[in-house]
């Protein structure tokens, strides 16, 4: 018997590989910031950014979240042909997230003055406030466009996004280098410069893809129909986004912010341990993130064999797609266990030899925790897809909250172990809730079957 179904592997592709692009695109605009700051800049402005990415990401994602409740929606009402559903989805979509958004602005605004009472090294602070000042005001562009990607992906047409990622990534880029360094008449900005570069990269994004959209045949429709008539409004259709983006979204907030606290934990030890710790982190959050892609597959996938009521095949695809991420992350770990003396150069100086060393020992780490990482974000996208989304929040929360991060806290501080403790506490993390969602994922799965006989 085959590991692989071919045509479930094949369907799996054809969706996740233009959310795998999409991906690479989105990581890389903090991977190349992460290289061109710290080749630029030296090993304090990379642990600058570090710290202002570990903040903003931490409030971020959490407006993300909401958005992951269109795609199940979308696939199930389009396997279902029920478009006006489809239009409802969009509409109420664009409102929660542009209302979350804003929301989160402000609390980011308001909370910047207390990194200074934060325990972080003195002399990274007024460098994260400049390129956290800058990079708040991207949420808004971003999750606009995050609406028009899920109404997208949810409908099965992801290469528009990709464009639209891959062209501001090229752009990302070439405004990094201009604005750091001060180039065609512009002044040298330092970390400003790439946060201003990942704005105005993000502003293309959305603007792109909403024209992507209104020339495509599968999305044109929707795009055309949008309406913000409050007539079309309907508490119901809120209710039901909220119910699904609000635990999604404290599922990725418990995620992120115990890779963000693990940043602050290391920055109790020296601006070294940050720095070390964003390069690691940075290999692997790319991969991740390309695992994103499976994860994306599967809620769409599983979405549409719960709006056909095949729950056999339902869990099958499932399965199939979690067999997918094992053997894609095993290649993943390879390339860092073997890589690891190289790939930090890539991030800093020459003269940062310790930051080089310490970064090479956790992607070792990163390399066994790489099958954890991929295996629990493919398991929340197939759970999303049969809209179960509370227990995995409850999951994520004791995973990381209630085990990686006092345990982190334990190893990198009084046991002395410095950023590898914080890296040993999240691998555990990691593969304890890889186990948990899978668990869950099959009893489910199973529960539907039985109770359709």
């Amino acid at each position: 018997m085959a590991f692989l179904n071919t045509e479930y592997t094949k369907a799996c592709l054809k969706l996740a590989l233009p959310v795998m692009l999409t991906q690479v695109g989105q990581v890389s605009v903090n991977l190349f910031d992460n290289i061109i700051v710290g080749k630029l800049l030296g090993a304090q402005a990379l642990a600058a950014v570090s710290l202002g990415n570990a903040v903003f990401f931490s409030i971020f994602v959490f407006a993300l979240g909401f958005s992951f409740a269109i795609p199940p929606l979308v696939s199930e009402a389009h396997s279902q042909h029920r478009h006006e559903t489809i239009n409802s989805v969009f509409r109420h979509g664009f409102v929660i997230n542009l209302g979350i958004g804003l929301l989160l602005m402000v609390l980011l605004f308001a909370a910047m003055p207390l990194l200074w009472h934060m325990d972080q090294p003195k002399e990274i602070i007024p460098d994260t406030i400049s390129f956290l000042s800058i990079m708040t005001l991207s949420i808004l562009p971003f999750m606009v466009f995050q609406t028009f990607r899920e109404v997208s992906e949810g409908l099965s047409y992801t290469i528009g996004v990709t464009k639209a990622t891959i062209i501001a990534n090229v752009i990302n880029v070439a405004l990094n280098y201009v604005f750091i360094k001060g180039m065609f008449g512009f002044p040298p900005m330092g970390v400003k410069g790439s946060a201003l570069a990942s704005l105005i990269a993000r502003i293309f994004m959305m603007v792109f893809l909403y024209f992507v959209l209104l020339r495509e045949e599968k999305t044109r429709e929707y795009v055309k129909a949008f309406s913000l008539k409050i007539s079309q409004f309907s508490k119901s259709m809120f209710d039901k986004m909220l119910k699904l983006g609000f635990p999604t979204a404290l599922q990725m907030f418990f995620e992120v912010t115990a890779f963000a606290g693990a940043a602050f934990i290391c920055g109790l030890v020296s601006a070294h341990d940050i720095a070390s710790h964003q390069i690691a982190l940075s290999m692997a959050s790319f991969t991740f993130n390309l695992c994103v892609g499976f994860s994306v597959a599967s809620t769409v996938m599983i979405g549409r064999k719960l709006g056909e009521q095949q729950f056999v095949e339902l869990k099958k695809v499932g399965i199939n797609n979690l067999k997918i991420v094992f053997m894609f992350m095993v290649f993943c770990g390879l390339i860092f266990i073997f890589g690891r003396h190289v790939l930090p150069t890539f991030f800093t100086q020459k003269e940062d030899v310790d930051v080089i060393l310490l970064a090479s020992k956790l992607l070792i780490i990163a390399a066994l925790f790489q099958l954890s990482d991929g295996i629990q974000v493919v398991a929340l996208g197939a759970l999303r897809g049969i809209q179960d989304v509370k227990i995995p929040s409850i999951i994520t929360f004791i995973a990381y909250w209630l085990i990686t991060l006092p345990l982190g806290y334990f190893l990198t501080v009084p046991m002395k172990m410095g950023a590898f403790g914080m890296w040993i506490a999240l691998g555990l993390g990691l593969t304890i809730s890889a186990v948990l969602l899978v668990i869950r994922f099959v009893k489910l799965s199973e529960r539907k079957i039985d109770f359709a006989k």
